[in-house]
């Protein structure tokens, strides 16, 4: 199955400027051309396209840029503004009409409508010099703003690269599970045709066979089972990775389980207080906070101010341009302003700020308190998993000698097809327990890895 992209379509995609959408089409097309081929990618190359296809990842960025915006804008305080303005206008009044006065008709209409017109234009600049300190602070506003938006964006990197490690190791969980349950049922309906053998030859009775034969119905329900989970696990990682589905084949490939090393708690907790993208949040939000008290004190605080005025007037634009040149005005004025009273709203502002600051403080708090108490957890148990793993890794060795023991004995006539079938479901639930383990130590290594906040340091996609 093929796309074709016509030479046009091609050239306007490269005219975008955007090497993260063309990368993007262009392994969607990859893909689409690969639908009914076996795809095998690593966990790096999923993520990668993860963070070149995810829209979330976008909006962040957009988030980002719009936080850059509101710095440059923060800083227009410290800028004069210069303002430009120009009017025209016309007075009508009544006025007695000497020339056509009666003295003989007093009752006589002997007043007529005039008007004088008005223009005037103008050039303003007016320049703020001290106004309590609110614009330093409005620009330290806005650079918080700068950096908490860019540390959501680093938590919105690593909650993608999270979702895309767990789908991608919940696609290898269901494919080494569905692995197992079809080597269940291939042991299954061997185990039945030996049986069928005996069965002919009446060296067993009918209830052997009947047992191999539910045996083997149930190995077949299982294989069906781990086929809806893997079929449910390429779902999952192909919406996490922001690939659309054509119902292509993938497979998840991995290297051998090792031994992790597990940070002590004091490095844990240097991790989680300077990298943790949420907990620095948190504590630039306390930052934001203290900026917002030093703005409430400012507003009690005089305002200096300067503005030079430059202006000219004519009754009409001859009139005007000849008062630009020599009749105009030209005015310097320095106005301070300090606030006596206003009621109660300056002080319950200020007020409603340190509450507000002391309430951010006790979520820091209680932030920090919680993930210590998540990243001992995990801790704890990737150490458990480092001793299970191998215990379980002994244990399928011992079920899987078991196994080729008691089937040795079964031909032999020593042992009986209820034996066999138990030391096939040993083997089965051990092979299934150590993946599952190998699989949650994985989980948790990456959620550990994500809650420390160093997940996305080893993955810089330009």
């Amino acid at each position: 199955m093929g796309t074709k992209y016509s030479f046009d379509c091609l050239m306007r995609l490269l005219t975008m400027n955007s090497f993260k959408y063309i990368t993007f089409i262009s392994l969607q097309i990859i893909l689409i051309g690969q639908s009914f081929g076996q795809i095998t990618y690593n966990l790096n190359e999923c993520i990668e396209i993860a963070l070149e296809s995810k829209k979330t990842l976008f909006s962040a960025e957009l988030d980002v840029i719009s936080a850059e915006k509101g710095v440059v804008g923060s800083k227009s305080g410290y800028l004069p503004s210069l303002n430009l303005s120009a009017s025209t206008g016309r007075t009508q009044f009544p006025e007695l009409n000497s020339v056509n006065y009666d003295l003989n008709n007093l009752s006589s209409d002997t007043t007529q409508i005039n008007h004088t017109n008005n223009m005037s234009a103008g050039l303003s600049l007016n320049q703020t010099i001290y106004n309590g300190g609110r614009t330093r602070n409005t620009v330290k506003q806005a650079k918080s703003n700068l950096n908490i938006a860019q540390l959501s964006q680093r938590q919105t990197r690593i909650q993608v690269i999270l979702n895309v490690v767990k789908s991608y190791y919940g696609l290898l969980q269901a494919q080494q599970l569905l692995d197992v349950a079809e080597n269940n049922l291939d042991l299954s309906n061997q185990q039945v045709s030996l049986v069928q053998q005996k069965f002919e030859l009446g060296a067993v009775r009918k209830t052997d066979l009947l047992k191999a034969e539910v045996a083997k119905g149930q190995g077949r329900v299982d294989v069906l089972n781990r086929k809806t989970m893997l079929e449910n696990a390429r779902r999952e990682l192909f919406n996490n990775m922001g690939m659309l589905d054509f119902g292509q084949s993938i497979s998840a490939v991995a290297e051998e389980w090792t031994e992790v090393i597990v940070p002590s708690t004091s490095d844990a907790l240097n991790y989680l207080k300077t990298k943790n993208p949420s907990l620095l949040t948190q504590e630039a939000r306390v930052v934001l906070s203290g900026l917002q008290i030093q703005l409430t004190k400012g507003l009690r605080l005089p305002s200096v101010g300067a503005s030079v005025n430059y202006g000219a007037n004519g009754g009409n634009s001859d009139e005007l341009l000849d008062a630009i040149k020599d009749e105009w005005t030209l005015g310097m004025n320095v106005s301070i302003s300090l606030p006596i009273y206003s009621g109660n709203s300056l002080s319950i502002q200020q007020q409603q700020a340190k509450l507000a600051q002391q309430k951010i403080k006790n979520d820091y708090i209680t932030y920090l308190n919680d993930l210590k108490v998540q990243v001992e957890f995990l801790r704890k148990s990737l150490m458990n998993y480092s001793e299970i793993i191998p215990i379980n890794k002994e244990v399928v060795v011992s079920a899987n000698e078991d196994l080729k023991l008691v089937k040795k004995r079964y031909s032999l006539g020593s042992a009986s097809i209820l034996e066999v079938l138990d030391a096939q479901v040993s083997l089965i639930r051990t092979k299934s327990t150590l993946i599952n383990s190998i699989h949650e130590a994985r989980i948790q290594e990456t959620n550990l890895k994500a809650l420390l906040g160093i997940l996305d340091l080893d993955y810089k996609v330009e």
